[in-house]
């Protein structure tokens, strides 16, 4: 029987004074746990070693070795000290660490010896005897049993039962040789939970105790440099690492360790000492995929006036040439970027980092790290136009998990709306040079721009026809078959030269993705930061002129007309364009100086605005900001010019008082106070029923704190009493007026709720006013630019529809180049707008056209769904309204024919 329970290997030891013992072996095998003598303790250690535990830790170093087997390092990041598996790999391996735990359960309950020896003829005991009597244990690798199974819950990520385990060896097993083994996996349970209080206690007192074996040594300090990695005191792992490196026999580990200590170097700004470092592990002759990364991070942690630079290059230049590197090259020219940045010369810098963008396909975290490279280099000159493109880039990159995408985000949005003021200056004062052109210089200037968008649009075309042939030729070529399969559309004839395979490809094309330019990146729905051709190659960039006039959308880019409706040919026109101006450069000034603190770019824009527009509306605030900005900088003698500038010129301004009495803020919440209490006590006479008092108390409120925080609590108090005195109608009409001055308070809410409940008690009242409101919210004007509309409500999916639409305005309206959006209006609404027809009787053919036309409502629920006509200006009044069925009113009185 014992040679069933003994294995193989047993029978092969060298140790022959063993096999002598297998006679008495034979005799105990039927020893019991019960029993506590020489013998049973002796078979039962030798079955547990050479059977159960030897299988189970076959068992587990086979799990181990497919976790290191199978790991992929992420060279981008500090790399871990330990291999511990993802959840992939612990999933793949838990069946190996199910076995080695089922053996230590099997190895405990089969061979576990606790029972106390028998003391002969009760003779006193020697200390020694004392202490062995005293064991809880006296199998000696059940405490190797309960510490392997401990290792094998740790690699199924089971922390909860690895820590319990462990925590039951060091109170059951206090003096076993594997304490110190434990003591250092039960830290390694703590560091990987998280719990790093108690991980630093159990190895402080590991590293103070005298009796740890040196062959523990390394163990101790690699857990201890995981233990400052995990949380990021990188600074403090460096000397743990250091000692367990010098140490450590297995070149694998060894390389590992201080490929490791290299990007702590890094990570601590130790340049120097991180790229001797990494030459150190270039020089141990690692893997391949590391030694590639070590070139790479010691080019990235080059130090100006420390190593070779042109060494580095060197190497680094030459892994370019190499065709195993080519979807690596974008990280390559990252690090040649990063040489030339440090070593000063930003332009090569700028040229390198761009060529990693250009050779970024795959690696979307190495390209995300050049746009923020390139971004946070212009933003630093600053270059705030080039820094907007490459932040908006990166951040649409980026995952929101990423650390500081919040402050990238906002930094981003700061940008583009400072770019957005820019070009809104550029393009009106594009448009302004042009309206001083004579007549004819005008025309031949559209003319020749005309002339140049048939040339380039032309060359787009055989550009794009000919990536088309060979794109088509090397399918073809790949297939092995030049004709199309049986029953295929067109029956092999080539796409373009097949008309309804090309009709339904157009449709198709402009229902997903509209009217597109053909440019690169034109999928993008923000394409304003996407072409870095624009970036990089300042000399291919339109003129202003040619950019603004090239704005318009909606007509036909060779006609005149399309280039003229832009440039501000009369008064009013060019007042409205000075407006922008103003507007974009007050803008400007606030985002400079409140978002990206360029106190020295926000005074230059408040100057020029000053200097353009000295009775700007924004003067006031201007000034007051230039004070600011100069107090800010302790430029005494500009704070005090700007401060008697608002005193003198505007001396009943907030900001006038401000400046002039310290007492001021004081004062206004002494009277913000008096306010608070005015209200109490008009609220008190409501409550009696003292209309009258209340209507004259509240009037007295608006004319003298319009400006208040209560004032819409005054005007609603007011509207309840005067439906007291007056009536319902009266009422309706002033808590209307309620809603649309007050939007988004809480008196507008109950203003709502009190007009539903008319509304629905008294709906010809509502009928009779709602008609009387929508004609004084809409202006009729024929002859202005008009939309076209569906009301449709949200419950409805609008796909269908709008696919139907462009399928209507492809078959008749394909020459206006209608456009389709959704804009909500309310929560039950939406509207199906089409953009833009030149004046309202162009609309309303289409009006009849379309809404007489079934196929539109083909599959689609067409109930509470009704088309309407609108010029722009009223669309914007009706965005504004959120009411639909108000404007309804008055499209029906003001359009005929409809």
């Amino acid at each position: 029987m014992l040679f069933q329970v003994i294995s193989e290997k047993t029978i092969t030891l060298k140790n022959k004074p063993i096999l002598y013992i297998f006679p008495i072996l034979l005799f105990l095998g039927s020893c019991s746990t019960q029993k506590n003598t020489f013998m049973s303790r002796t078979y039962h250690s030798i079955t547990s070693k050479y059977n159960i535990l030897f299988n189970g830790s076959e068992s587990f170093k086979k799990g181990h070795y497919a976790i290191v087997q199978s790991y992929k390092d992420d060279f981008t990041e500090i790399l871990p000290v330990f291999y511990y598996g993802d959840n992939t790999q612990v999933q793949a391996v838990a069946s190996d660490m199910d076995r080695t735990i089922k053996k230590g359960e099997k190895l405990v309950s089969l061979h576990s010896i606790s029972v106390k020896p028998e003391i002969k003829n009760n003779k006193p005991l020697s200390p020694a005897q004392r202490e062995f009597h005293n064991k809880k244990e006296y199998n000696n690798y059940v405490d190797e049993n309960y510490l392997l199974m401990g290792k094998a819950y740790f690699y199924k990520h089971d922390f909860d039962k690895a820590k319990e385990t462990f925590l039951f060896m060091l109170n059951e097993f206090k003096n076993n040789k594997t304490l110190f083994e434990t003591r250092i996996w039960l830290a390694r349970t703590y560091n990987e939970t998280g719990n790093f209080k108690n991980a630093g206690e159990t190895l402080k007192a590991l590293g103070a105790d005298v009796a740890l074996p040196n062959r523990l040594r390394d163990d101790l300090w690699t857990t201890y440099a995981d233990f400052f990695i995990k949380q990021k005191q990188y600074e403090e792992a460096i000397p743990y690492l250091e000692k367990a490196r010098k140490v450590i026999h297995k070149k694998r580990l060894k390389v590992r360790y201080t490929f490791i200590l290299a990007q702590l170097y890094e990570k601590t700004n130790k340049l120097k000492k991180a790229s001797e470092t990494y030459g150190r592990v270039i020089k141990m002759n690692p893997p391949y995929e590391m030694t590639f990364y070590a070139r790479i991070n010691r080019a990235l942690a080059y130090e100006k006036g420390y190593g070779s630079v042109k060494e580095i290059e060197s190497q680094l230049n030459k892994m370019l040439r190499d065709d195993k590197n080519i979807e690596y090259q974008d990280q390559i020219y990252y690090a040649l970027g990063n040489l030339a940045n440090k070593e000063g010369n930003k332009k090569l810098a700028v040229e390198r980092y761009r060529k990693s963008i250009d050779k970024s396909t795959t690696n979307a975290e190495q390209k995300t790290r050049s746009y923020l490279t390139l971004a946070n280099l212009y933003y630093e000159e600053p270059d705030y136009m080039n820094a907007q493109a490459y932040y908006d880039s990166a951040v649409s990159m980026l995952d929101i998990s990423y650390p500081g995408y919040d402050i990238l985000y906002a930094k981003s949005k700061n940008l583009t709306s400072l770019v957005k003021q820019i070009n809104t200056v550029a393009f009106e004062d594009s448009v302004q040079r042009l309206s001083k052109l004579s007549h004819n210089d005008l025309i031949a200037f559209i003319d020749k721009l005309i002339e140049d968008v048939r040339k380039k649009e032309e060359e787009d075309r055989l550009r794009e026809q000919e990536r088309m042939l060979n794109e088509q030729f090397g399918q073809q070529m790949s297939s092995q078959n030049i004709t199309a399969e049986p029953g295929s559309t067109g029956g092999g004839q080539w796409y373009f030269y097949n008309v309804t395979a090309k009709a339904l490809g157009y449709k198709e094309f402009k229902l997903k993705w509209g009217n597109r330019k053909l440019e690169d990146n034109w999928r993008r729905k923000n394409r304003s930061t996407s072409g870095f051709s624009t970036v990089s190659n300042t000399e291919d960039i339109e003129s202003p002129a040619e950019e603004a006039i090239a704005r318009p959308e909606n007509q036909n880019n060779k006609s005149r007309d399309y280039y003229l409706r832009n440039i501000p040919l009369n008064d009013s026109t060019m007042q409205a364009s000075d407006k922008k101006i103003e507007n974009a450069m007050y803008t400007m000034g606030i985002i400079y100086k409140n978002d990206l603190k360029d106190n020295e770019r926000a005074i230059q824009s408040f100057k020029e605005l000053i200097s353009r527009f000295p009775s700007s509306e924004y003067l006031l605030r201007t000034y007051y900001e230039m004070y600011s900005i100069y107090k800010l900088d302790a430029n005494l003698a500009m704070a005090e010019f700007y401060k008697n500038k608002i005193i003198g010129d505007f001396p009943e301004s907030s900001y006038a008082k401000l400046l002039s009495n310290p007492n001021y803020l004081k004062e206004l919440e002494k009277a913000e106070n008096k306010v608070n209490i005015y209200y109490a006590e008009t609220y008190e006479k409501y409550k009696k029923n003292l209309y009258q008092d209340v209507i004259t108390r509240c009037d007295y409120a608006l004319a003298n704190y319009p400006d208040d925080n209560l004032v819409a609590r005054f005007a609603y108090l007011r509207a309840l009493s005067l439906g007291q005195t007056a009536g319902v109608k009266v009422l309706r009409e002033n808590l209307f007026t309620i809603i649309s001055k007050y939007p988004g308070t809480e008196v507008s809410d109950n203003a709502q709720h009190i007009l539903a409940f008319i509304d629905k008690e008294r709906p010809a009242l509502k009928e009779e006013q709602e008609k009387v409101i929508a004609g004084k919210l809409y202006e009729f004007n024929a002859g202005v630019t008009h939309f076209f509309g569906f009301v449709v409500p949200k419950n409805i999916n609008n796909n269908q529809l709008i696919f139907n639409i462009i399928n209507f305005n492809l078959d008749n309206y394909d020459k206006l180049n209608l456009r389709v959006e959704t804009v909500d209006l309310n929560p039950n609404q939406s509207v199906v707008i089409l953009k833009s027809f030149r004046d309202m009787n162009s609309a309303m053919d289409y009006y009849r056209n379309i809404t007489g036309n079934q196929e539109v409502f083909r599959d689609v629920d067409a109930s509470g769904i009704y088309g309407f006509v609108i010029s722009e200006p009223n669309f914007a009044v009706l965005n504004s309204d959120k009411s639909p069925e108000r404007y309804m009113k008055f499209f029906t009185e003001n359009y005929p024919g409809k």
